[in-house]
């Protein structure tokens, strides 16, 4: 009798490319992935005296590596991964951005066998999070190869350190703290594949990269100067998570608003949607990653 395989025993890590799979030793805590290679039929699907599609007729096309990873995050695992999201190579708990993107490879323990996905680049992550709950960071993958493995993947144990929840967060827009009832962070790499005259991708490429924030806010008296500010924006905001002695900061120089009325939805309360842009000034790139340790 064959024996199950539940999703509870599985495990993911991650490594720079090229890591043989024993030498994997960064695990990742995922509530749940989507990544699996995905390959074309070609089917010439000429004119031929039938409705039948003959077997002889139809090739193998183009594969590619793709799916996102839904993780629970703590200090350490955005350490870990903003290298990876925004290219830049950290320095005193600062995570820059860069033009270039690194790929990654990952490891995923199915509990029958093993997956090795080659030459992953993260397209958008997105930082999520609802009172009352874990934040959340959502990877969209695109990667180049797989393949599956009978060994046993390294015993790694899983981060230590507590999660962030959405109550260590707080929102600061024109200067003041807000309430806020939910955020969402996007950071999308808009990446494109190149096949060329090969099955898998020749290369992967980041092509723009635009950051939003959206955020939920009660519609209070004191909300209003958010509201009219058009394409000359608010100016920075910074949205900042402290969980016991570490803190994380994402700043954003400048941000434009898009004017959206807040509306009655019923005997609710009020709320009002926001999407912000962020964008670069003179001075400073549009977001800033700060890892600190506050005492």
């Amino acid at each position: 009798m064959s024996t199950p395989s539940l999703g509870t025993f599985a495990r993911l890590a991650i490594a720079p490319p090229g890591t043989p799979p024993a030498q994997f030793a960064d695990p990742l805590e995922f509530t749940a992935e989507t990544l699996r290679r995905e390959q074309t039929l070609l089917d010439t699907a000429g004119l031929r005296g039938t409705r039948s599609h003959a077997l002889d007729r139809t090739r193998a096309g183009t594969a590619l590596v793709q799916g996102e990873l839904r993780l629970p995050v703590s200090p350490s695992v955005l350490a870990l991964l903003w290298p990876r999201i925004l290219g830049g190579t950290p320095s005193d708990g600062l995570f820059p951005l860069a033009e270039l993107l690194p790929s990654c490879d990952l490891l995923i323990d199915r509990v029958a066998r093993r997956f090795l996905y080659r030459g992953c680049r993260v397209d958008r992550a997105i930082l999520r999070g609802r009172a009352g709950g874990l934040l959340e960071l959502v990877l969209e993958l695109l990667g180049t190869t797989e393949e599956v493995l009978a060994e046993p993947a390294p015993n790694l144990p899983p981060p230590t350190d507590l999660p962030l929840v959405f109550h260590d967060s707080t929102l600061t827009l024109r200067q003041l703290d807000r309430p806020c009832l939910e955020f969402e962070v996007v950071i999308d790499n808009h990446l494109a594949v190149r096949f060329g005259n090969s099955v898998t991708p020749g290369d992967i490429s980041s092509v723009d990269r635009t950051i939003e924030l959206h955020c939920t806010l009660p519609f209070t008296s004191d909300m209003p100067d958010l509201y009219g500010h058009g394409a000359a924006g608010i100016g920075a905001g910074r949205l900042r998570f402290t969980n016991g002695s570490a803190e994380v900061a994402l700043q954003f120089p400048a941000l434009q608003w898009v004017d959206r009325s807040p509306v009655v939805p019923g005997r609710q309360e009020i709320t009002w949607p926001l999407t912000g842009y962020a964008r670069r000034t003179p001075s400073s790139p549009e977001i800033v990653v700060q890892h600190t340790t506050v005492s």
